[in-house]
């Protein structure tokens, strides 16, 4: 019970605190509404769960025994981040259309953002370190690691979501609109850069 407690605290911490992932789920709840906004939180979920377990299984050693994986990694992750944030930050208010409501992330980009995102990879990599016994997590632990995960991750990139949703009742003012999304890409693009600073 200890360690699954000692499991879910980490878990909060790490998918609590401000992040690529955690921003664009705000920037989608402002722009699209919750119910818009679930499949990036899904396939965010979905991707940071999947990081977790195939590191959990052994790739933990390939990471670590490998900086040129990293470096590539971060590189292509960052590009990525900072590719969205240029995206939002460009954007304008548009007539709540058909067409502005296929803009909305879907599951797949969701489990993208996660796979691209350094962050993602830095809290797996010290979860499962944290959690492992002379480098190897148990089945039954990275399975129990797993569940908690996603739970606290699903529910915790919904809090950043419902956030945006509040925010997105002052939103409908073009230049409001404008503002938002200008401050929220640029808080993305020094996210990314943060990240990626820590990586090294």
């Amino acid at each position: 019970m200890t360690l699954f407690l000692a499991m879910a605290m980490f878990a909060l911490v790490t998918s609590l605190s401000p992040g690529p992932v955690n921003i664009l789920a705000t920037i989608t709840g402002a722009n699209h509404g919750y119910v818009r906004t679930i499949p990036h939180i899904f396939g965010a979920t979905i991707g940071f769960v999947s990081i977790l377990i195939i590191l959990g299984l052994g790739l933990i050693q390939a990471f670590d025994g490998s900086h040129t994986a990293t470096q590539v990694l971060n590189y292509l992750g960052s590009a990525f981040l900072l590719y969205l944030a240029y995206k939002v930050a460009t954007s304008s208010k548009t007539e709540q259309d058909e067409t502005k409501k296929n803009d909305a992330p879907t599951m797949f980009q969701g489990l993208l953002c996660q796979w691209l995102n350094p962050k993602a990879w830095i809290v797996s990599l010290s979860g499962v370190t944290v959690f492992s016994s002379n480098g190897v997590i148990p089945l039954e632990d990275l399975g129990a690691f797993s569940v908690i995960f996603f739970i606290v991750c699903y529910c915790c990139i919904s809090t950043w979501a419902l956030l945006g949703l509040t925010i997105g009742k002052y939103l409908e003012h073009p230049i409001h609109y404008k503002l938002f999304n200008r401050i929220m890409g640029g808080l993305l693009a020094l996210t990314v850069v943060y990240v990626f600073f820590i990586s090294k």
